[in-house]
């Protein structure tokens, strides 16, 4: 660290999710290491959206998240289009994903040195911001947006968070047994597609619900995203075929299209929408992305 008498050390916002799976176990362990580095100050969450809130009124160096993939996405939205602030995330939710893709530290005391490091070096990922939009709301993500099964799943996998991977899994059976066939009009850049579907996913991440590879050919760094569409199928042939998934060969299979996407409208009314596991509202929506971009480090 720099010993020059004019150093000025970075300022950090904290912002600490105590519903993630992890995120206050994340928060206990990086007091130890945070005022070797950073000027901090530490908020808690106290609801959904409040994130969004401290983020958009942080006039900090970094944001550092303690919390999962939804506390990150919440951040997101509070500083969609501004550049002069970075985000951090940490291993402290449930799925990760998003810091799966940016290969960060698993370790909280090597965490924190990477992002001093970082940011003092000027080293940092800019991305640009997806965006659903819906007829009671829009949201802007990093990851994966999806409408239909997985939205279901995603209600259902709130009341077993705490479970993890195990917990995502109950959502999937618990929806299975109840899902049914819907005849989907999806407009992929222009090209109308009727479907029966079970759930059309827009994924800027290959990762999903705690390391479900959903979109192996994904580049958040690229200005395109891949739809992934999950055609009907018999429910014993998507019990055989989900384990795939973790692998990303499911891909492979046809009952899967994986196409590069910049927009997609789905235009059949109905549909639960959700991005990172967090309900936005129902079809038919809009998909896209953005000239809006978000610092990472």
């Amino acid at each position: 660290m720099a010993s020059n008498k004019n150093y000025v050390m970075p300022k950090a916002t904290i912002i600490v999710n105590p519903a993630s799976r992890s995120g206050l176990k994340v928060y206990h362990q990086l007091r130890d290491c945070i005022d070797k580095y950073f000027n901090h100050e530490v908020f808690f969450t106290k609801n959904r959206g409040h994130a969004t809130e401290l983020a958009h009124a942080s006039v900090s160096d970094v944001i550092i998240v303690c919390g999962g993939d939804g506390t990150i996405n919440e951040v997101a939205n509070g500083l969609a289009g501004r550049t002069d602030i970075v985000v951090a995330p940490t291993y402290g939710g449930s799925g990760c994903d998003l810091s799966r893709v940016f290969g960060i530290a698993k370790r909280i005391e090597n965490r924190i040195e990477e992002i001093y490091q970082r940011i003092i070096n000027g080293i940092d990922i800019k991305i640009r911001l997806s965006k659903v939009i819906t007829e009671e709301n829009f949201r802007y993500f990093v990851g994966v947006g999806d409408a239909g099964f997985g939205a279901k799943v995603a209600s259902i996998f709130d009341r077993y968070r705490r479970l993890g991977k195990i917990g995502y899994v109950i959502g999937v059976l618990q929806t299975l047994f109840t899902v049914k066939p819907v005849k989907v009009k999806i407009n992929i850049d222009g090209e109308v597609k009727i479907e029966d579907v079970l759930m059309i996913m827009f994924a800027r991440s290959k990762y999903y619900a705690g390391g479900m590879k959903v979109s192996p050919h994904s580049d958040p760094l690229s200005n395109k995203a891949r739809m992934i569409l999950l055609k009907w199928m018999k429910k014993i042939i998507f019990l055989l075929l989900f384990p795939k998934v973790y692998s990303g060969t499911h891909v492979n299979v046809r009952y899967v299209e994986d196409v590069d996407a910049r927009r997609i409208d789905i235009l059949t009314p109905g549909l639960p929408v959700d991005v990172e596991g967090e309900y936005v509202g129902i079809t038919p929506c809009t998909f896209m992305i953005t000239d809006e971009y978000i610092r990472f480090v």
